[in-house]
């Protein structure tokens, strides 16, 4: 079973020209990762469609790294996961 982290590492490798060794949970998007605001929005769409959420613009803006980014894939994923149960 694939986890959310395996996923988000895709939506990285499949957009962004990171290499997979670079994806480590303290990556920082921006420094470490390269990233800029134009990726950022990418990825937020991104999100969007793989995972069927619409983040706050104030969770957005806290986002430094792909650790940061796990949590709230995680964090809507068991939001979506309540309201089905």
């Amino acid at each position: 079973m694939e986890t959310l982290e395996t996923r988000v590492n895709e939506i990285f490798l499949n957009l962004f020209e990171v290499e997979e060794v670079q994806l480590t949970p303290k990556a920082n998007l921006f420094a470490d990762l390269g990233l800029d605001s134009l990726d950022a929005i990418d990825l937020v769409i991104s999100f969007q469609r793989e995972f069927k959420i619409k983040p706050e613009n104030s969770e957005l803006q806290a986002i430094r790294t792909l650790d940061d980014v796990y949590q709230l894939v995680h964090k809507y994923h068991e939001k979506v996961a309540t309201r089905r149960a």
